[in-house]
């Protein structure tokens, strides 16, 4: 009987044992995402500062704010169709002096509030990953200014394929 409850403890203790492991390690998880969702709210509250300073500005009382967000985007009137396909062959010539081959593109609906249109286009890239760095850089330096909205990607054998869609911002008024 001794020996059972010696048995019977050691498997309980065990157990715990493992159970303590896995939970420990689940903490540790949650805690890591729970950091990186922080800064990314933190990166969104500071980003949405910008812009509704920006939107507060009223650009058409300074001519030289006016000529300098001119510079940045694409003008008034400009054909979102053109601007995508534009975008389209300045990415492609990028991605090509990076040693990126194109899958393939789309040009998707951007959205368009008061002041902007988005002109939206996705670009699947492959290749490896300090040229798609470099391909990056290309893009942040881009006038009028692109932004890129969203970057997936995903090995595959000894490359990557890369996901991105950049938008480029179109003034409405």
């Amino acid at each position: 009987m001794s020996g059972d409850f010696k048995k019977i403890g050691l498997y309980l203790l065990i157990i715990l044992s493992i159970a303590r492991f896995a939970v420990v390690s689940v903490k540790t998880a949650v805690g890591k995402k729970t950091a990186l969702v922080e800064d990314c709210l933190n990166t969104y509250a500071s980003k949405s500062d910008l812009l509704q300073r920006y939107l507060a500005v009223d650009v058409k009382d300074d001519p030289e704010l006016n000529n300098e967000v001119d510079a940045l985007i694409y003008p008034r009137g400009s054909n979102r169709t053109a601007i995508q396909t534009a975008l389209v062959n300045q990415l492609t010539k990028s991605a090509e002096a990076n040693a990126l081959s194109v899958q393939n593109f789309q040009l998707i609906e951007g959205a368009e509030d008061a002041e902007l249109i988005e002109a939206s286009v996705l670009i699947r890239i492959q290749g490896q990953l300090r040229p798609t760095y470099r391909f990056f850089k290309a893009v942040q330096s881009a006038k009028p200014v692109l932004r890129i909205k969203n970057i997936e990607i995903n090995a595959m054998d000894n490359s990557y394929i890369t996901k991105v869609i950049v938008t480029g911002y179109i003034r409405k008024i």
